[in-house]
């Protein structure tokens, strides 16, 4: 048996790829399902071309990875494609390096003349003076998730989400199994092996294996606007900065990203002060974008890892990925961490570390996830009745056939409250269908939580059209619907 700690891309990748090699999996979650950096991402399909001069080896993964990830998850995939294109003073020697090394890692590049980068790309600064196509595209993060966590429950997984590693139990030096606290208390699991998959906590987790290792976190702040006004990847050619890419998602676009190197594992709270800069630097790429509807800010935590280097900045951190064997370093032996990487890269992680473990267990079987398709699993229940979110198009049914997900899930499995009202509207009308089961104790506790969670993303952007919307909102909140005022962050 092996525990996988931390429900996000790696963790749940890791689970996959072991039960295919037919090893019993459990995986603990301290919260839900991609509420750490697996869910707080731009949401880039990486083609490599970001990285093939700061970081060649992760340019070539990410190519690799991107064209095995379209064939096993088309669902979760857009295959939009994405441009680099150059704006303002720039030495083109940089352009001339960045073409040397994406033919090195193997991305196709094809130059784009004006016209086409203005006909497929409205909007764009005109005096971008350089543009290229490169096979980039949108990963859908709570469709995978989801595909990875019905897939692993259909082969016989167990997920523990809301569960919480407490200790880790050995004999002789050996792992010999967990304690997890639960909703429900204290529970014990006999397992040979566990996986530290818990991204920006991976450092905390380490220190149950007698064994810790430091990271350098990095916090990131993007912007969501409401309008799709960017219908593929735009990014800046030049090195990776500040606020120089836009992701398209669903009928939303996504601006990233900043890079603030932090202690916490924790996502900060999104400023104003950050969230104006963030659009003055998108600007520059696309002029208009002042005009656009800003519909929320959020963070993420990148959980970086580098060997035995220190005082990098973290825009120079390597975004490749580390697998820590403990037993090696002198920790528990069956402990392991996987540290690092991207989201486009999870699949490759899962099987270098589902390799150490196996090695670990003597047994030998090779990965198979790089061939093996995740199958859509059919949800019962009816998504017919009434609207519960107009935004979104979510029905009342679609929601009761998922009573015994979380409110959360419901936001990410369905969008609703997701949409340009975020939530104002219909979190009443959702939170209402759980309390016959669930009572009002509870679910007026969650209303609030979700209030919360949405403000902490609406707030710094409150300003102009914004801020008008926001404050008839609050009237509605507080006024009709007789909400009590919480944090006064927007007076």
């Amino acid at each position: 048996m092996v525990v996988v700690v931390g429900g996000g891309a790696s963790g749940l990748g890791t689970a996959w790829d072991l039960l295919l090699r037919g090893i019993p999996v459990t995986v603990v979650e301290a919260e839900d399902i991609g509420r750490g950096t697996s869910g707080r991402f731009h949401g880039l399909l990486h083609s490599g071309g970001r990285y093939v001069v700061s970081d060649p080896r992760s340019a070539r993964e990410c190519r690799e990875e991107n064209d095995i990830l379209r064939r096993i998850a088309p669902s979760a995939i857009e295959p939009t494609g994405g441009y680099f294109v150059g704006v303002g003073d720039q030495d083109t020697s940089y352009i001339d390096e960045w073409l040397k090394g994406a033919d090195q890692a193997g991305i196709p590049v094809r130059p784009v003349s004006r016209k086409e980068l203005e006909e497929k790309v409205p909007g764009i600064r005109r005096e971008s003076h350089a543009a290229y196509f490169v096979p980039d595209g949108v990963l859908e993060g709570f469709t995978l998730l989801t595909l990875l966590k019905d897939n692993i429950e259909k082969a016989g997984g167990t997920i523990l989400p809301n569960t919480r590693l407490e200790a880790v139990r050995h004999t002789n030096g050996r792992v010999s199994g967990v304690s997890v606290s639960t909703r429900n208390g204290v529970l014990d699991i006999n397992c040979n092996v566990v996986v530290n998959a818990a991204g920006p906590w991976a450092s905390d987790v380490a220190h149950l294996f007698d064994d810790g290792f430091s990271m350098q976190r990095a916090a990131g702040m993007m912007l969501i606007f409401a309008n799709r006004m960017v219908p593929q990847v735009v990014n800046r050619l030049a090195p990776p900065g500040d606020g120089d890419i836009f992701v398209p998602h669903g009928e939303t676009v996504i601006l990233g990203t900043t890079d603030v190197p932090q202690d916490s594992p924790e996502a900060p709270v999104p400023t104003r002060a950050e969230a104006r800069r963030l659009l003055a630097l998108g600007s520059e790429l696309f002029p208009a974008i002042e005009s656009w509807r800003v519909l929320r800010a959020f963070c993420g935590v990148r959980p970086l890892f580098q060997k035995d280097v220190r005082d990098v900045k973290s825009r120079y951190v390597s975004r490749d990925f580390s697998v820590i064997d403990h037993g090696a370093r002198h920790g528990l032996e069956g402990a392991f961490s996987l540290v690092g990487g991207k989201w486009t890269t999870y699949r490759l992680m899962a099987e270098s570390v589902g390799d150490e473990v196996c090695m670990y267990l003597g047994v030998d079987t090779a990965s198979i996830t790089a061939s093996t398709a995740l199958s859509p699993v059919n949800r019962p229940g009816p998504a017919g009745g009434p609207l519960v979110c107009e935004c979104e198009g979510v029905t009342r049914d679609s929601l009761a056939s998922r009573m015994d997900w979380s409110v959360d899930d419901w936001r990410t499995g369905t969008w609703f409250a997701m949409g340009p009202c975020q939530g104002t509207m219909c979190a009443h009308r959702a939170i209402a269908l759980r309390t016959p089961r669930y009572g009002p104790e509870h679910t007026l506790g969650e209303l609030a939580r979700l209030r919360e969670e949405r403000d902490k993303g609406m707030w710094p952007v409150a300003w102009g059209d914004n801020a008008r919307e926001a404050v008839f909102n609050r009237a509605v909140r507080f006024q009709t619907l007789a909400e009590e005022a919480g944090s006064d962050e927007w007076e």
